[in-house]
């Protein structure tokens, strides 16, 4: 499930699918872009935005999801979620 789906969802919907409420969600989102404008060298982008790289990161904290599941859903290798993972 990717940001744009789990977006037009009631906040109590969201917050069940995600574990946590929207604006929390756009809280954590704010200090991702922060910590991305900060970054020194930008390096290969990622494939997912970053609104998304939460959403996988909720996802593996909540869940225990295993990383290779994790990558069949967001369409990455499981070191890719690995990676953003530990960055989240």
């Amino acid at each position: 499930m990717n940001y744009l789906t789990l977006k037009t969802l009631p906040p109590s919907a969201f917050k069940r699918g995600v574990g946590i409420p929207l604006p929390l969600f756009h809280e954590l989102l704010e200090v991702l872009k922060a910590g991305e404008l900060t970054k020194k060298k930008s390096g290969r982008p990622s494939p997912l935005s970053l609104e998304d790289q939460l959403l996988l990161t909720l996802g593996y904290w909540r869940e225990y999801r295993t990383l290779f599941h994790l990558g069949l859903s967001y369409q990455v290798h499981e070191s890719t979620a690995q990676r953003i993972v530990k960055r989240v």
